[in-house]
């Protein structure tokens, strides 16, 4: 009994050979249709994903962004400050040069 026959009519299967090959092809077919089904979800997420990364990233660059510009607005205000000190500095010097100098002259 020979499954695969050469005959007039072209190749013939045996019923069980070709029954077989039809389910082999259903459960073929099946497979690789839940494998794309995985490789499209685990697509989704993975396109999920990035996009929340994308919006963290969004919100951190804003973040460091708003934290530059106060660092920038402190230094500003420190150099103010710190050129305020030096004019004070300068000025209590100035006293303190006076100061001696009226000392070292004799009161009349």
């Amino acid at each position: 009994m020979a499954m695969i026959e050469n005959s007039d009519r072209g190749i013939t299967l045996n019923k069980s050979l070709a029954w077989t090959v039809a389910c082999g092809l259903v459960g073929a077919g099946l497979w690789v249709g839940m494998q794309l089904a995985t490789v499209r979800g685990e697509t989704k997420s993975l396109a999920d994903s990035i996009n929340a990364m994308r919006v963290d990233m969004t919100t951190a660059d804003s973040r460091q962004t708003a934290l530059a510009v106060r660092v920038r607005a402190n230094e500003t205000s420190l150099a103010r400050q710190d050129e305020r000190l030096s004019l004070i500095l300068s000025t209590l010097n100035k006293i303190d040069t006076r100061l001696e100098r009226m000392e070292r002259t004799p009161s009349r």
